[in-house]
C-alpha cells in the first residue's frame, strides 16, 4: 500500500483516502486507515467496489456489528446492511427513503451507541442527497469556560420516538404509519453524558443532537430545554461543518462518537439515491 495517500477534505474535518481497495490491504494499511479515522474523523475511499460481503467483511474489522431498529429497510439477506434509498418498486420504496434528515450521531438513543458507520453511494441523483458532518470535539473546545463547567456532571436522554420530540416531525411518507413507525419499536430511553470521553483519544465531544436528545436529566425540564436549544445552535455553526458531495462508488466511514451528521436531502422526484449502510456497536459513553 506504498500509493495510499490521505489527503484532507476541510479545516473542520474529514481525508480522503487514495490508492486503496477496501479489503484488500494488510494489518498496517489497516493501522493507518484507523489512525487517519481517528484523526480525521470521517474517511472517504473513492471509486470503490463493494459488495455486500466485503463491506460487511470491511466494517467488522472496527468492531461487531449492530442491526438498526428500522428491520423492514435491510437488505435480504445480509441483516446487518440498512438501505437508504429514494427508489421505488410497484410504488414503495426499497429501503428508508428519509433516513438522517435532522442532525444526529448514530443510536445515541442505545445504551451502547454506534462507534462508526460506512455508508456506500450505489447510486447517485444529479441533484442533492449531500451530507454533512459537524465536528463535536471543536464544538465543546469552543464553549466558554463557564458553558464547560455548567455541563460538567450533566446527563442527556436520548430517544428514538419522533412523537416525544418537539423539535423535530414525522417524515411526510411515514405520517400515515403513525405511532407504529416510531413508538412501538423505540427502545428504552438511553442516558448518556451530555460531554462524552472519547475512548480512543481521550478527547472531549458534545454528544447531543436535535434528533435524539429531548431532555437533561439534572435539570428542571424548562431549564434543561433552553439549554439544549443553546447547545444545538451552537454545535451546527459552518466554521465546524464538512459537506459531502457524493460520486457514484464512494465509501464513506464516519466516528459517530465525536461527529453529528444530517443527510441533507433534495432530491428531486424521480431521481436515486441508493446506499448501503452499515454501523459498528460501540462502547457506553462516559
Amino acid at each position: 500500500m506504498s500509493d495510499m495517500q490521505i489527503n484532507p477534505l476541510s479545516e473542520a474535518l474529514g481525508a480522503e483516502v487514495i490508492g486503496v481497495n477496501v479489503g484488500e490491504f494488510d494489518e498496517a494499511a489497516f493501522d493507518k486507515i484507523h489512525d487517519a479515522f481517528l484523526e480525521y474523523q470521517v474517511l472517504v475511499f473513492r471509486n470503490q467496489n463493494l459488495p455486500p460481503d466485503r463491506q460487511v467483511s470491511f466494517a467488522r474489522r472496527f468492531g461487531e456489528l449492530d442491526i438498526h431498529v428500522q428491520k423492514e429497510s435491510a437488505l435480504p439477506g445480509h441483516e446487518e446492511i440498512q438501505i437508504l434509498s429514494t427508489k421505488k418498486i410497484d410504488g414503495k420504496y426499497v429501503g428508508s427513503p428519509s433516513a438522517g434528515d435532522n442532525w444526529h450521531s448514530d443510536l445515541s438513543y442505545s445504551d451502547l451507541p454506534t462507534l462508526c458507520s460506512m455508508l456506500y453511494a450505489m447510486e447517485i441523483p444529479e441533484e442533492g442527497g449531500d451530507t454533512e458532518w459537524a465536528n463535536m470535539y471543536t464544538a465543546y473546545e469552543t464553549l466558554s469556560d463557564e458553558m464547560k463547567r455548567q455541563l460538567d456532571g450533566l446527563h442527556a436522554r436520548h430517544t428514538y420516538n419522533r412523537f416525544r420530540n418537539p423539535r423535530v416531525e414525522v417524515p411526510e411518507v411515514y405520517k400515515g404509519q403513525g405511532k407504529q413507525r416510531y413508538a412501538d419499536i423505540a427502545p428504552p430511553d438511553a442516558i448518556h453524558p451530555v460531554v462524552r470521553t472519547h475512548p480512543e483519544t481521550g478527547r472531549k465531544a458534545l454528544y447531543i443532537s436535535e434528533r435524539f436528545t429531548i431532555g437533561i436529566e439534572e435539570l428542571p425540564e424548562e431549564d434543561g430545554q433552553a439549554l439544549l436549544d443553546e447547545l444545538i445552535a451552537h454545535q451546527k455553526q459552518r466554521d465546524f461543518i464538512y459537506r459531502h458531495k457524493w460520486d457514484q462508488h464512494d465509501l464513506t466511514i464516519w466516528d459517530n462518537r465525536c461527529l453529528i451528521h444530517l443527510a441533507c436531502g433534495g432530491v428531486p422526484e424521480g431521481q436515486i439515491r441508493h446506499m448501503h449502510r452499515v454501523i459498528v456497536r460501540g462502547d457506553k459513553p462516559f
